[in-house]
């Protein structure tokens, strides 16, 4: 089974009103970048469907999607990543070799662990206002946790700092007391005292933990994610970045939740696995329209450290998702696929609407 042909699209489909970030704080850079989207044409008809990693420099992606054209699907060995994109070219690859053998991607990934994946509802920077206002739409569609990103530059003071993060949390829980709050610190706390204080400020909230609260990379900064750990009553999670960093900081004792994710989904479901085997729960991301949020479903479906909600930025913030079959949301959970393949194929009309460039590779 060789590949033919790739038609890739670059769209930038706009995002439903006040997803990310309300008219205060205004859109960053990242959120409004252009997507990629690639169908894979091979010699036996099949067509594969793959979503191309954001911030690929476009000279990096024509190169890289001429390179796969002639492949042979049969000879690839996906434990042996090649070349940039490697996460596009796993998902294309492992779309058409679940087509071709009639199953999902999740039984190629070594076989799912659950049907539905609970999710969060992640959003960006807002006032306290309007975070309470977007968690509400939330509440009411079915969503069951509130991630959201916190602190900008506009607050430069810790006090400043710990005030945000409070007052849209107050903001939320005055209308949904119920409602679990993932605050995704970023780092930029920055000292130990600082997460401490909001601890004690959060007291009485439903926090479901402190996501990177302080900062990571000083030299002592080991002893004081564990002091920190060692000294509130929330968990705290942090971004994982590969096995030897999960060993490290499993050994450090300054975690309760790993967040894992590669370039490569194969490995993402490997770094769940160590993680799991370390007794780290968890859980991983993914950023992007419906053929990618697909592929995110099927690996998290895999994923054996998921214990906590997933963050999903995919349908449902966006005006469309560009695919022709719907993602079952039932109780804060998206259904894992269950058709051949990553589940999904391209509905061009939408695609049509809001394109970009159009380029095709033979």
């Amino acid at each position: 089974m060789k590949i033919i042909r790739i038609s890739l699209y670059m769209v930038n489909v706009p995002e439903r009103h006040w997803w990310w970030s309300d008219d205060t704080y205004g859109q960053p850079l990242h959120q409004r970048a252009e997507h990629g989207l690639a169908e894979v044409h091979t010699d036996q008809g099949l067509i594969g469907l793959t979503q191309i990693e954001r911030f690929t420099p476009m000279e990096t992606i024509a190169a890289t999607l001429q390179s796969w054209v002639g492949r042979d699907l049969r000879q690839v060995n996906l434990a042996q990543p090649e070349g940039p994109l490697v996460g596009s070219f796993e998902q294309a690859v492992l779309d058409l070799r679940g087509q071709a053998l009639g199953v999902p991607i999740w039984q190629l990934l070594g076989g799912r662990l659950r049907d539905r994946i609970p999710v969060t509802q992640c959003t960006g920077y807002k006032t306290p206002e309007h975070t309470a206002e977007d968690a509400q739409w939330g509440w009411e569609r079915g969503f069951r946790a509130y991630k959201m990103k916190c602190i900008t530059q506009a607050e430069a003071t810790p006090e400043a700092r710990l005030r945000y993060v409070t007052d849209r949390m107050e903001a939320i829980h005055r209308v949904l007391p119920q409602l679990p709050v993932r605050p995704d610190l970023r780092w930029r706390l920055e000292e130990v005292w600082v997460a401490q204080e909001l601890a004690r400020r959060l007291q009485g909230h439903a926090i479901e933990c402190l996501e990177s609260p302080i900062t990571k990379n000083r030299a002592n900064s080991p002893a004081e994610w564990r002091r920190l750990r060692q000294t509130i009553h929330l968990p705290i999670a942090d971004h994982v970045g590969g096995a030897e960093e999960m060993v490290r900081r499993f050994q450090n004792e300054g975690l309760d939740y790993a967040i894992v994710g590669a370039a490569s989904h194969l490995e993402t479901v490997h770094q769940s696995r160590l993680a799991h085997s370390l007794g780290l729960g968890g859980w991983s991301q993914t950023v992007a329209y419906g053929p990618g949020a697909a592929m995110g479903l099927h690996v998290a479906a895999c994923m054996p450290n998921l214990t906590q909600p997933y963050d999903m930025v995919g349908p449902i913030a966006w005006e469309h998702d560009l695919t022709n079959e719907e993602f079952p949301f039932v109780e804060g959970c998206f259904l894992v696929p269950e058709r051949a393949g990553v589940g999904d194929t391209l509905d061009h009309a939408a695609v049509k609407q809001d394109l970009v460039q159009e380029q095709v590779f033979t």
